[in-house]
């Protein structure tokens, strides 16, 4: 069984897993302005690749 991991959905998760990180640093460094965007893309990420993956 051959996976290939250079689909969009794998990619969008790559991407997505260190926005969130991001986003919690900036959280503990009490930047919520900042937080509260990155934390939305990084979600938004995570969202779209969910769908990639059920479909």
């Amino acid at each position: 069984m051959d996976i290939d991991f250079f689909t969009p959905e794998w990619i969008g998760l790559a991407l997505s897993l260190p926005v969130i990180y991001s986003a919690w640093f900036e959280y503990s460094a009490r930047n919520t302005r900042d937080a509260k965007l990155l934390a939305g893309v990084g979600i938004g990420g995570l969202l779209l690749s969910a769908a990639g993956f059920a479909l």
